[in-house]
């Protein structure tokens, strides 16, 4: 009974080795995060990153407003819906159900972990050109929602195929634009820097393990899951 039960994980592990590892990893460093955050070991992290964003303010505005006016939960809802109705026009159903199951388990679960931390917002005396937030601050639902989002598009780009020039330039398009999605908030001093660096660690947990579930040979040398 314990063999075949050992034979079934191995099986199951075996099909999703990255997937299970990123996500493992990701979810392993939230956790550290979180009990950092929980013990009061942020604070000179959290004051270096704001401090040396806040010395820039004023040249960066425009660039700045535009990337966390893009990670805003509309937005990014609109993004998944187009997406999702493309994919679906294209008879692609299994990519459509994908980036929709990426996007809504996000919205979900940074939900139930801001509720669940009750980190409060930065300082108002902090806070620039942007309206401040009614909702807790850790993790960040921008950085979180803009990492899943876009990393389920860059997911779909490769799952279809696309020629390798078209999937390098979509994942560091994807990969640039959440990151700075990240960096405006602690810019307008609605986030401290932990809390997007938790969004982002919690948002790799989440793709990761939805992708490995949906592709479970995705990466380079294997196939995906179905053509």
């Amino acid at each position: 009974m314990l063999r075949n039960v050992l034979e079934k994980l191995w099986r199951f592990a075996s099909r999703h080795v990255w997937s299970l590892s990123l996500a493992l990893a990701s979810g392993a460093m939230f956790a550290q995060l979180a009990r950092e955050l929980a013990e009061n070991e942020l604070g000179d992290f959290d004051s270096a990153v704001s401090g040396w964003l806040r010395a820039r303010r004023g040249c960066c505005d425009q660039p700045m407003w535009a990337l966390t006016w893009l990670g805003t939960f509309d937005r990014l809802a609109a993004i998944t819906a187009l997406a999702a109705a493309a994919l679906l026009l294209a008879k692609r159903a299994r990519e459509a159900i994908y980036v929709t199951v990426c996007a809504l388990g996000a919205c979900v679960l940074c939900g139930g972990l801001k509720a669940f931390f009750q980190r409060a917002r930065p300082d108002i005396a902090l806070k620039y050109v942007i309206a401040m937030p009614d909702s807790f601050s850790f993790p960040s639902g921008h950085a979180m929602g803009s990492f899943v989002v876009l990393g389920a598009l860059v997911v779909v780009v490769f799952a279809l195929r696309a020629p390798r020039a078209v999937r390098a330039v979509a994942a560091v398009c994807g990969l640039v634009t959440a990151f700075g999605v990240a960096v405006s908030r602690v810019y307008f001093g609605v986030h401290y820097p932990s809390d997007v660096v938790g969004g982002q660690l919690a948002g790799a947990a989440w793709i990761a393990a939805v992708t490995g579930w949906f592709y479970p040979r995705l990466l380079p040398a294997e196939t995906s899951g179905t053509p």
